[in-house]
Protein backbone atom coordinates (compact mmCIF):
# COMPACT_ATOMS: atom_id res chain seq x y z
CA UNK A 1 0.00 0.00 0.00
CA UNK A 2 0.99 3.51 -0.66
CA UNK A 3 0.26 7.05 0.52
CA UNK A 4 -1.53 7.83 -2.59
CA UNK A 5 -3.81 4.62 -2.15
CA UNK A 6 -5.95 6.23 1.00
CA UNK A 7 -7.82 9.00 -1.42
CA UNK A 8 -9.99 5.84 -3.19
CA UNK A 9 -13.07 5.35 -1.93
CA UNK A 10 -12.59 2.53 0.98
CA UNK A 11 -11.10 5.10 3.24
CA UNK A 12 -13.80 8.14 2.81
CA UNK A 13 -15.77 8.42 6.01
CA UNK A 14 -19.47 8.42 5.53
CA UNK A 15 -19.63 10.64 9.47
CA UNK A 16 -23.59 10.90 9.50
CA UNK A 17 -22.73 14.02 12.42
CA UNK A 18 -20.04 15.55 10.23
CA UNK A 19 -22.32 15.38 7.45
CA UNK A 20 -25.29 16.47 9.13
CA UNK A 21 -24.20 19.78 10.78
CA UNK A 22 -22.09 20.86 7.43
CA UNK A 23 -25.23 20.36 5.72
CA UNK A 24 -27.65 22.57 8.96
CA UNK A 25 -24.56 25.13 8.20
CA UNK A 26 -25.08 25.49 4.59
CA UNK A 27 -28.81 25.60 4.84
CA UNK A 28 -28.35 28.36 7.06
CA UNK A 29 -26.29 29.97 5.24
CA UNK A 30 -28.37 29.82 2.08
CA UNK A 31 -31.40 31.02 3.96
CA UNK A 32 -29.58 34.06 5.81
CA UNK A 33 -26.53 35.20 3.41
CA UNK A 34 -28.18 36.35 0.47
CA UNK A 35 -27.76 39.90 1.25
CA UNK A 36 -24.22 39.40 2.09
CA UNK A 37 -21.07 39.91 0.23
CA UNK A 38 -19.22 37.24 -2.05
CA UNK A 39 -16.05 37.41 1.14
CA UNK A 40 -18.54 36.84 3.87
CA UNK A 41 -19.89 34.42 2.49
CA UNK A 42 -16.76 32.62 1.05
CA UNK A 43 -15.39 32.83 4.23
CA UNK A 44 -18.63 30.80 5.82
CA UNK A 45 -17.91 28.03 3.27
CA UNK A 46 -14.77 27.95 3.83
CA UNK A 47 -15.16 27.01 7.12
CA UNK A 48 -17.60 24.41 5.94
CA UNK A 49 -15.26 22.66 3.86
CA UNK A 50 -12.29 22.34 6.31
CA UNK A 51 -15.01 21.24 9.07
CA UNK A 52 -15.46 18.49 6.08
CA UNK A 53 -12.08 17.96 4.73
CA UNK A 54 -10.97 16.88 8.44
CA UNK A 55 -14.31 14.68 9.08
CA UNK A 56 -15.09 12.98 6.18
CA UNK A 57 -11.95 12.55 3.91
CA UNK A 58 -9.40 9.89 4.31
CA UNK A 59 -7.62 12.50 6.68
CA UNK A 60 -10.30 11.30 9.17
CA UNK A 61 -10.06 7.51 8.94
CA UNK A 62 -6.01 8.17 9.69
CA UNK A 63 -6.86 10.27 12.87
CA UNK A 64 -9.68 8.20 13.88
CA UNK A 65 -7.67 4.87 14.28
CA UNK A 66 -4.15 5.34 13.55
CA UNK A 67 -2.33 9.09 13.90
CA UNK A 68 -2.47 10.83 16.89
CA UNK A 69 -0.77 12.88 15.45
CA UNK A 70 -3.58 13.78 11.99
CA UNK A 71 -6.27 13.53 14.95
CA UNK A 72 -4.43 16.76 17.05
CA UNK A 73 -4.74 18.07 13.32
CA UNK A 74 -8.20 17.65 13.23
CA UNK A 75 -9.40 18.70 16.70
CA UNK A 76 -6.78 22.11 16.33
CA UNK A 77 -9.14 22.71 13.02
CA UNK A 78 -12.41 22.27 14.21
CA UNK A 79 -11.63 24.34 17.54
CA UNK A 80 -9.79 26.86 16.77
CA UNK A 81 -9.91 27.41 12.38
CA UNK A 82 -13.30 26.66 11.96
CA UNK A 83 -15.31 28.69 13.91
CA UNK A 84 -13.82 32.39 13.30
CA UNK A 85 -14.55 31.35 9.72
CA UNK A 86 -18.06 31.03 9.89
CA UNK A 87 -18.56 33.45 11.95
CA UNK A 88 -17.27 35.83 10.43
CA UNK A 89 -19.34 35.05 7.82
CA UNK A 90 -23.08 34.86 9.46
CA UNK A 91 -24.85 37.71 8.80
CA UNK A 92 -24.78 40.00 11.66
CA UNK A 93 -28.72 41.31 11.34
CA UNK A 94 -29.55 37.23 12.60
CA UNK A 95 -27.62 37.72 15.56
CA UNK A 96 -29.23 41.03 16.13
CA UNK A 97 -32.18 39.31 16.47
CA UNK A 98 -30.69 36.29 18.35
CA UNK A 99 -29.44 39.17 21.04
CA UNK A 100 -32.73 40.59 21.25
CA UNK A 101 -34.34 37.29 21.35
CA UNK A 102 -35.02 34.90 24.79
CA UNK A 103 -31.77 34.19 24.08
CA UNK A 104 -29.88 37.02 25.22
CA UNK A 105 -29.57 35.96 29.02
CA UNK A 106 -28.06 32.42 27.86
CA UNK A 107 -25.54 34.41 25.16
CA UNK A 108 -24.89 36.98 27.98
CA UNK A 109 -23.40 34.27 29.96
CA UNK A 110 -21.77 31.67 27.39
CA UNK A 111 -19.93 34.61 25.29
CA UNK A 112 -19.19 36.50 28.87
CA UNK A 113 -15.36 36.39 27.83
CA UNK A 114 -14.16 34.27 31.05
CA UNK A 115 -16.90 31.75 30.68
CA UNK A 116 -15.91 31.29 26.97
CA UNK A 117 -12.14 31.17 28.17
CA UNK A 118 -12.49 28.19 30.13
CA UNK A 119 -14.96 26.26 28.00
CA UNK A 120 -12.33 26.46 25.17
CA UNK A 121 -9.54 26.02 27.03
CA UNK A 122 -11.85 23.19 29.31
CA UNK A 123 -12.51 21.47 25.75
CA UNK A 124 -9.20 21.12 24.33
CA UNK A 125 -7.74 19.56 27.64
CA UNK A 126 -11.36 17.54 28.53
CA UNK A 127 -11.12 15.86 25.08
CA UNK A 128 -7.27 14.56 26.10
CA UNK A 129 -7.70 12.88 28.98
CA UNK A 130 -6.21 9.49 28.45
CA UNK A 131 -9.34 7.71 29.36
CA UNK A 132 -11.97 10.37 27.87
CA UNK A 133 -9.87 10.19 24.85
CA UNK A 134 -9.40 6.56 24.56
CA UNK A 135 -13.05 5.62 25.65
CA UNK A 136 -13.90 8.59 22.69
CA UNK A 137 -11.95 6.29 19.95
CA UNK A 138 -14.34 3.15 20.29
CA UNK A 139 -17.78 4.78 20.82
CA UNK A 140 -18.96 6.22 17.89
CA UNK A 141 -21.33 8.30 20.17
CA UNK A 142 -18.53 9.83 22.62
CA UNK A 143 -17.20 10.59 18.93
CA UNK A 144 -20.23 12.44 17.59
CA UNK A 145 -20.25 14.24 20.63
CA UNK A 146 -16.72 15.42 20.46
CA UNK A 147 -16.98 16.84 17.05
CA UNK A 148 -20.63 19.05 18.26
CA UNK A 149 -18.92 19.78 21.23
CA UNK A 150 -15.49 21.19 19.70
CA UNK A 151 -17.34 22.60 16.70
CA UNK A 152 -19.65 24.54 19.52
CA UNK A 153 -17.89 25.31 21.93
CA UNK A 154 -15.08 26.71 19.69
CA UNK A 155 -17.78 29.37 18.21
CA UNK A 156 -18.32 30.30 21.40
CA UNK A 157 -14.46 30.65 22.84
CA UNK A 158 -14.06 32.80 19.98
CA UNK A 159 -16.98 35.42 19.99
CA UNK A 160 -15.42 37.70 22.37
CA UNK A 161 -12.45 38.01 19.75
CA UNK A 162 -14.56 37.97 16.55
CA UNK A 163 -18.04 38.87 17.30
CA UNK A 164 -19.50 40.81 14.14
CA UNK A 165 -21.60 42.63 16.43
CA UNK A 166 -20.88 44.56 19.44
CA UNK A 167 -22.76 41.57 21.91
CA UNK A 168 -19.53 40.46 24.34
CA UNK A 169 -17.30 41.13 21.90
CA UNK A 170 -14.09 42.78 24.47
CA UNK A 171 -11.89 45.90 23.12
CA UNK A 172 -8.84 44.70 20.75
CA UNK A 173 -6.19 44.84 23.72
CA UNK A 174 -8.77 42.17 25.87
CA UNK A 175 -8.68 40.48 22.70
CA UNK A 176 -4.65 40.20 22.45
CA UNK A 177 -4.70 39.09 26.00
CA UNK A 178 -7.47 36.51 25.61
CA UNK A 179 -5.59 35.02 22.74
CA UNK A 180 -2.24 35.11 24.51
CA UNK A 181 -3.11 33.40 27.62
CA UNK A 182 -5.16 30.81 25.46
CA UNK A 183 -2.01 30.17 23.85
CA UNK A 184 -0.46 29.53 26.67
CA UNK A 185 -2.98 26.92 27.83
CA UNK A 186 -2.63 25.26 24.50
CA UNK A 187 1.27 25.42 25.14
CA UNK A 188 1.06 23.43 28.47
CA UNK A 189 -0.98 20.70 26.86
CA UNK A 190 1.22 20.22 24.00
CA UNK A 191 3.91 20.12 26.35
CA UNK A 192 2.44 17.47 28.63
CA UNK A 193 1.51 15.19 25.34
CA UNK A 194 4.94 15.31 24.24
CA UNK A 195 6.72 14.13 27.26
CA UNK A 196 3.87 11.48 28.60
CA UNK A 197 4.64 8.46 28.62
CA UNK A 198 4.45 6.57 25.13
CA UNK A 199 1.57 3.93 26.76
CA UNK A 200 -0.84 7.07 27.73
CA UNK A 201 -2.78 7.08 24.45
CA UNK A 202 -3.10 3.38 24.62
CA UNK A 203 -5.45 3.37 21.05
CA UNK A 204 -2.69 4.61 18.93
CA UNK A 205 0.02 1.68 19.67
CA UNK A 206 -1.54 -1.19 17.65
CA UNK A 207 -3.34 -0.90 14.13
CA UNK A 208 -5.74 -3.77 13.22
CA UNK A 209 -5.23 -2.95 9.62
CA UNK A 210 -1.55 -4.38 8.42
CA UNK A 211 -1.20 -2.49 5.50
CA UNK A 212 -1.72 0.83 7.29
CA UNK A 213 0.02 -0.11 10.34
CA UNK A 214 3.41 -0.97 7.40
CA UNK A 215 2.73 2.29 5.90
CA UNK A 216 3.19 4.40 9.01
CA UNK A 217 4.74 2.75 11.33
CA UNK A 218 7.50 0.94 9.08
CA UNK A 219 7.26 2.43 5.49
CA UNK A 220 6.98 6.00 7.01
CA UNK A 221 9.56 5.81 10.14
CA UNK A 222 6.47 6.70 12.15
CA UNK A 223 6.50 4.87 15.50
CA UNK A 224 4.10 5.17 18.44
CA UNK A 225 6.64 7.64 19.93
CA UNK A 226 7.28 10.53 17.61
CA UNK A 227 3.59 10.49 16.45
CA UNK A 228 2.35 11.14 20.26
CA UNK A 229 5.57 13.29 20.02
CA UNK A 230 4.20 15.32 16.81
CA UNK A 231 1.06 15.75 18.40
CA UNK A 232 2.12 17.14 21.55
CA UNK A 233 4.38 19.40 19.14
CA UNK A 234 1.44 20.85 16.90
CA UNK A 235 -0.21 21.55 19.89
CA UNK A 236 2.31 23.43 21.71
CA UNK A 237 3.29 25.11 18.07
CA UNK A 238 1.24 25.30 15.19
CA UNK A 239 -1.89 25.83 17.74
CA UNK A 240 0.01 29.13 18.53
CA UNK A 241 0.52 30.11 15.15
CA UNK A 242 -3.66 29.92 14.81
CA UNK A 243 -3.76 32.41 17.79
CA UNK A 244 -0.83 34.70 16.73
CA UNK A 245 -2.45 34.93 13.22
CA UNK A 246 -5.70 36.17 15.17
CA UNK A 247 -3.91 38.26 16.94
CA UNK A 248 -2.23 40.10 14.05
CA UNK A 249 -6.08 40.00 12.37
CA UNK A 250 -7.31 42.10 14.98
CA UNK A 251 -4.29 44.55 15.22
CA UNK A 252 -5.07 44.88 11.01
CA UNK A 253 -8.57 45.45 11.84
CA UNK A 254 -7.70 48.39 14.34
CA UNK A 255 -4.80 50.05 12.17
CA UNK A 256 -7.42 50.06 9.44
CA UNK A 257 -9.83 51.82 11.22
CA UNK A 258 -9.25 55.92 10.70
CA UNK A 259 -10.45 56.99 14.15
CA UNK A 260 -8.36 54.45 16.41
CA UNK A 261 -7.34 56.50 19.49
CA UNK A 262 -6.73 53.93 22.12
CA UNK A 263 -6.32 49.99 21.63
Amino acid sequence: MRLFDLLNGTYWQFNITALLIASLLVIFQLLTGRRLSTQKNLLFYAGVFLFLLVTVTPLAYVAHGYLFSIHMIEHIVILLIVPPLLISGINPGVLEKLRKSTFHKVGNFLFAAPVAWILGMGAMYFWHIPSIFGAMKMSMGLHALHLITLLTIGLIFIWPVHAPIHWRKLAPLQSILYLFIACTGCTVLGIMITFAPESVYIPYMPGHEAAIWSLFRNSEGITAAIDQQAAGLIMWVPACIVYVTNILVILAGYFTQPDHETI
